[in-house]
């Protein structure tokens, strides 16, 4: 039961607004820099390597469990190291819409939730909260990653959503990386470089026209 409700708080379609967020991958096919399926999956495997899977994932597996000082010590870093304004806004929004959406839907479960700010370290408490083992909630926390985008393609690229599956499917050694690296992140272990991706997100907003908040 626990995994089904995690599994429902990382779909999508869940009301957060995560669907709103493209990571930069919008700037980057409006500029034709990724315009094929195989762009595509490289774009997710260096997010997976570099970018949010350095950052993002490792802070949901040290939020599972985490007493408070140590969940507001992740959110700080998480806040130094999400350089672009744009990104770091969104990750703090969607995180306190995932915790008003799910303290909604199981209010004496959650009535202890500790205080989070970010996405990850929101997702990684309320794993642990509702009683989900701490790999299982950063697999849903990764994959709810990777399948949001690779969707997020479909409405950018001309890609259709078999393909856009493919990609992700193509994407699962990285993924799996990314997760066992997460599992045995330190706070030290967080950072992660991806410029390219970093003025991506920096650009998007002065797009003419934009799908996306990032």
């Amino acid at each position: 039961m626990s995994l089904l409700r995690l599994l429902q708080l990382s779909d999508s379609a869940f009301p957060t607004g995560a669907y709103a967020f493209s990571d930069g991958l919008e700037t980057l096919t409006q500029r034709g820099e990724v315009r094929t399926a195989d762009d595509l999956t490289a774009f997710l495997r260096g997010q997976l390597t570099h970018g949010w899977g350095a950052q993002d994932a490792p802070a949901c597996a040290l939020a599972w469990g985490a007493d408070p000082a140590t969940l507001a010590e992740v959110d700080d870093l998480l806040d130094d190291l999400k350089l672009v304004a744009g990104p770091r806004a969104a990750s703090t929004r969607v995180g306190a819409n995932l915790r008003r959406a799910a303290t909604h839907l199981w209010p004496d479960i959650l009535a202890d939730l500790p205080a989070t700010r970010h996405h990850a370290t929101t997702f990684g408490a309320l794993g642990h909260a509702l009683g989900t083992p701490r790999a299982d909630t950063v697999t849903a926390f990764v994959s709810g990653w990777l399948l949001g985008r690779a969707t997020s393609a479909t409405r950018l690229m001309k890609l259709g959503g078999l393909d856009a599956q493919r990609c992700a499917a193509q994407c699962e050694a990285a993924a799996q990386r990314c997760l066992q690296a997460a599992l045995h992140a330190s706070p030290d272990d967080l950072g992660g470089f991806s410029p390219l991706l970093d003025l991506a997100a920096h650009e998007q907003a002065a797009l003419d026209q934009r799908l996306f908040q990032t």
